[in-house]
């Protein structure tokens, strides 16, 4: 057993409900399962060389002048992708070809603005269903990690807490399989925790993590305006290892090497 305090891990269910200074000194996971972090995963993994997150469309815009021959603007706003851009926010439009070697200045309603919410942190990570055991094994040392979820127009999303919930399983199980001390959990992460596991027992028993999120108030939307394919793409655990890194200084995401 380790000869130190245990590790801290916490679930922040908006960006709001914390003060930034909080976050000041510590490890935060953002995560916004539909899309923007699903999407950043994807087109780090599919050979973009970096991401620049922009919490407004004119600042998107602005970047973008100083990448005219090798960046990609992508993004939306109310789900649908913004007018004149290259792509939105659907991790499916991030393909090798389109995106593979370039720049991608992003901009969302949700996730690029949360991660401006986090510019104190120590480090920032950015989390989805997709790569969530990665993330786990990259927080497992860290002494005080904070997940950030995005929600949805400032509402507490399911998708979100649910990743929040698998990791803090995962990050369990790891200690347990690697003898560590266990991990103390504040209320809110045994709260996501507890979600995670009512859904997981569900899919265990035939049920579908896209269902689930169909049903999330971010869900809801997506199926509405016709990206159900991202529903079906964003539910899938552990299809990527990767585990992207927001350069607070350069505010850049690449992948940790």
């Amino acid at each position: 057993m380790k000869n130190v305090p245990p590790n801290e891990l916490d679930v922040v269910f908006l960006p709001e409900s914390v003060p930034p200074e909080s976050l000041e000194g510590k490890t935060v996971v953002v995560v916004d399962v539909l899309r923007a972090t699903t999407t950043i995963i994807t087109a780090l993994s599919n050979g973009c060389s970096q991401v620049l997150p922009q919490p407004s469309v004119d600042l998107a815009r602005d970047t973008y002048q100083a990448f005219p021959n090798s960046a990609v603007i992508g993004g939306e706003r109310g789900g649908k992708i913004v007018d004149g851009f290259h792509h939105g926010n659907s991790p499916l439009e991030y393909t090798s070809k389109n995106i593979d070697g370039k720049t991608l200045i992003l901009t969302t309603t949700n996730g690029t603005v949360a991660m401006e919410h986090c510019r104190l942190a120590k480090r920032v990570l950015i989390g989805a269903m997709i790569n969530v055991d990665a993330i786990a094994k990259a927080v497992l040392d860290d002494p005080k990690t904070t997940v950030v979820c995005s929600g949805t127009d400032r509402v507490i999303t399911s998708e979100d807490v649910l990743f929040a919930g698998a990791l803090v399983d995962r990050v369990e199980i790891l200690c347990e399989s690697n003898q560590l001390e266990s991990i103390r959990l504040t209320d809110t992460a045994k709260i996501a925790r507890d979600h995670w596991k009512a859904v997981q027992a569900g899919i265990d028993a035939g049920g579908s993590l896209a269902d689930v999120f169909r049903i999330a108030r971010g869900g809801i939307h997506l199926v509405k305006i016709g990206h159900d394919p991202d529903i079906v793409y964003a539910s899938q655990l552990d299809i990527c290892h990767d585990v992207p890194e927001l350069n607070l200084e350069k505010w850049s995401i690449r992948l940790i090497e």
